[in-house]
């Protein structure tokens, strides 16, 4: 069953009984007010029809005429026969029994009895019975008014309310129905948004504007989609890149692997002299010591990815002279100078991670310039933060070599790269360094006019000691 369908059958038999009940009270209420008024009337015309008698009463006294009962009916008969029209009927009694009417008239009072006063109702009509004044309190007025009419004006009202409850229980249903459907159209919404979702579109959101509770529910919704959208994207993002790596490492890993075989197969089989053993073990050297780069540097950027960094203070006059004397033979011979310049004296960082940083750039910036050019290591302030900067004048990377020029095993000129030993790490590697101390690095490049890259770290007065 729905929550619609649950909540339409709970509301609807709970609002007709309520309203039911009410109507019912409120008629009740209606029906003893109106009865609580004709008795009063009654009751009114008794006193005033017995106040009369006993003004007849005393003036014929008065008169000096004695009271015989066929004189006393008579008087009762004059009253009698007036309100008879009006649908009242009057009694007369004494000690003796009944006056008036004759006895052989239809009368439904009951004997009064001895009682000071007495009301009675029956099915249709009101009776009361009260002595008249003294000196004849031993005669005692019944008075009986028909109420038919107010019977039937109650009989009416009841068939009407049934006709009413008839029509408005449909009515109440359909009207219900509309409302709960609209009130519950969000949670309808919600649910196939979340069905889509499951499915695995990941893209859906809840179209809904509403300030009540369910546009907060919808609001929370989509966060949590918008949440959820973006880990699956980060999650695919790492499959893939991780696919990606595993392909290049496989790649990289068959090409000197099966060259080592070829030349160890040649080695042990071929009957070959010094010159050929020297050039097989040469290759085979190469491609060991490439391989060892490789190993290395993957291990660098698994050390990244679950070593937290403790940054201290870094003095950069010695970390450029660490990174000169380490590149001084490679520079040295690729004929290329390393011009340094500094204008802060420290930051704070990790300084063997710098140093691998700036080594690496320094590398591929010898690799892509030319004998007799120049290479800039700079250290400076810019807008509040310290800027790390190595620049050549080489070969430069084209705008679709810039955008993945970081990625992990990727070269922007093949045969250069291999030409070195180089597996394509070291710009992923500088990528790896810059997020571990939580700075940006940006990369500036013309093709055919050489390459910029900069790493902004915070300067050593505004920076916490660790991350």
């Amino acid at each position: 069953m729905r929550f619609w369908h649950k909540i339409l059958l709970s509301v609807l038999p709970l609002f007709i009984i309520t309203l039911d009940v009410s109507v019912i009270m409120v008629m009740k209420k209606s029906w003893q007010l109106n009865i609580d008024s004709e008795t009063q009337r009654a009751s009114s015309d008794q006193l005033l029809i017995a106040n009369n008698i006993y003004e007849n009463l005393n003036s014929i006294q008065a008169r000096g005429n004695p009271l015989t009962p066929i004189l006393l009916a008579s008087v009762a008969q004059s009253y009698g026969d007036y309100y008879h029209k009006q649908g009242i009927y009057l009694q007369l009694w004494d000690s003796d029994g009944m006056i008036y009417p004759p006895q052989n008239e239809k009368f439904t009072a009951q004997s009064p009895g001895n009682g000071s006063e007495t009301e009675a109702l029956d099915a249709r009509s009101i009776q009361l019975s009260t002595p008249l004044p003294a000196p004849y309190q031993h005669l005692r007025l019944v008075y009986q008014r028909e109420i038919s009419e107010l019977f039937a004006k109650q009989q009416e009202l009841n068939r009407f309310f049934v006709m009413i409850n008839l029509i408005a229980g449909p009515v109440l249903l359909l009207l219900l129905y509309l409302l709960i459907r609209q009130l519950s159209k969000p949670l309808k919404l919600l649910s196939e948004t979340s069905k889509t979702i499951a499915e695995g579109d990941y893209t859906k959101r809840v179209e809904l504007h509403s300030k009540d509770e369910f546009g907060e529910l919808a609001l929370n919704f989509n966060r949590m989609a918008e949440a959820v959208e973006q880990r699956v994207t980060e999650l695919s993002d790492m499959a893939e890149e991780k696919q990606r790596m595993v392909d290049n490492l496989a790649h990289e890993l068959r090409t000197p692997l099966t060259s080592m075989q070829g030349f160890a197969e040649f080695l042990t089989t071929a009957n070959i002299g010094q010159e050929e053993q020297q050039t097989a073990g040469d290759y085979i050297l190469s491609e060991t010591l490439r391989l060892k780069n490789l190993a290395f540097k993957l291990l660098d950027l698994s050390v990244l990815r679950h070593q937290p960094l403790t940054l201290r203070q870094v003095d950069i006059p010695e970390l450029f002279q660490t990174v000169q004397h380490t590149e001084h033979p490679k520079l040295v011979s690729a004929d290329i100078r390393l011009l340094v310049q500094h204008k802060i004296a420290t930051v704070w960082g990790d300084a063997d991670l710098l140093a691998s940083f700036l080594v690496n750039l320094i590398e591929n910036a010898i690799h892509a310039s030319k004998r007799g050019s120049e290479i800039y290591m700079l250290a400076y302030e810019l807008k509040g933060e310290a800027v790390l900067e190595i620049r050549d004048t080489g070969a430069g990377l084209s705008a679709e070599q810039a955008k993945r020029v970081f990625e992990p095993f990727y070269r922007g000129d093949q045969a250069r790269s291999r030409e070195y030993g180089g597996a394509g790490l070291g710009l992923s590697l500088c990528r790896q360094i810059a997020e571990a101390h939580q700075a940006r690095l940006t990369l500036d490049s013309d093709l055919g006019k050489g390459t910029c890259v900069r790493i902004f770290l915070q300067l050593h007065n505004n920076c916490p000691p660790t991350l």
